[in-house]
């Protein structure tokens, strides 16, 4: 397949909306206030940051990075902007929904760069902010978890940042794996899971293009547990009904192993995305990462 045809099948697959748009009277009644930020991280990039504000922010207030799903292959969506909103308000911190480039016309390590240069930039540039520095965690979801691992595992040698607090949820750790092979045996016969599986090979192969996915950068699963040992305390929740579960729980267990803090939970009921998208198990979710982070954010 062409770099041409790709984007043509991405764009495609972009028009797909499985969940439904949030509607205009809940976007009107979200709280705070919204700004798109263009972050200058240098080498030319700018990184699209959309900032959630709460209406009376504390001086030297906490701020959350978030890193949004979509398979590597998608923009940010509203039913993020509701989620980011709601942990402003319930945390009262500031919130950057990073909207990173996307593949394929941005294949890896293009957004592994975006996420670290931003979590680098927010650390670097508290001050100025009105951060405090020592508060600033970082959340992902599905590809958005892979990109938090993989900031913090590059963050490793460097040592530019250093977050308070992490949560990745439901994402690929290992992306050498083809997802058709992730399924049960009694999967691999069921028409649906055989189709999601496929499309989700195809996210994998326009994120990943031609670079080797047993890069840990690419496939954080692939990190040596003297680079996991450096992570901040994690949670790390999976849905029971998600073909990455055991990828996911794979890599709370490695890290855990590394002599990381982790509260590691899975929500049985729970399919890919359940959080921002408010399938089963989504306000289980949401409690958990408000109990998890409130600690480290007050």
């Amino acid at each position: 397949m062409t770099r041409e045809e790709m984007i043509r099948q991405a764009e495609v697959i972009r028009q797909r909306d499985r969940f439904g748009s949030v509607s205009a009277e809940e976007l009107a009644a979200l709280p705070g206030t919204e700004q798109e930020l263009y972050i200058d991280i240098g080498g030319g990039r700018k990184v699209h940051v959309y900032e959630e504000r709460p209406d009376s922010l504390p001086d030297q207030a906490a701020l959350i990075l978030n890193f949004h799903g979509g398979g590597f292959i998608k923009g940010r969506t509203d039913r993020d902007r509701r989620y980011c909103c709601y942990l402003m308000q319930q945390l009262n911190c500031l919130v950057w929904d990073i909207d990173y480039c996307t593949a394929p016309e941005h294949p890896f390590p293009a957004a592994v760069e975006e996420s670290y240069g931003i979590a680098v930039y927010a650390y670097s540039h508290a001050e100025e902010l009105g951060i405090d520095r020592s508060r600033i965690a970082m959340a992902g979801h599905s590809a958005g978890g892979n990109l938090v691992a993989a900031a913090c595992i590059k963050n490793a040698e460097q040592q530019e940042f250093s977050p308070c607090a992490l949560l990745m949820e439901y994402f690929p750790a290992d992306n050498t794996v083809n997802p058709i092979e992730r399924l049960p045996p009694e999967l691999q016969k069921n028409e649906f899971w055989v189709k999601r599986a496929q499309t989700e090979k195809l996210y994998t192969d326009f994120y990943v293009g031609t670079a080797d996915p047993a890069d840990p950068l690419c496939s954080p699963l692939k990190a040596s547990s003297e680079v996991l040992g450096s992570f901040s305390p994690s949670l790390v929740i999976s849905a029971g009904e998600d073909s990455l579960m055991e990828d996911t729980e794979r890599f709370g267990h490695k890290l855990a192993a590394a002599g990381v803090t982790v509260t590691a939970t899975r929500i049985s009921e729970a399919m890919h995305g359940f959080t921002v998208n408010r399938t089963p198990g989504w306000e289980k979710a949401l409690q958990l990462h408000c109990s998890f982070l409130k600690p480290y954010l007050a």
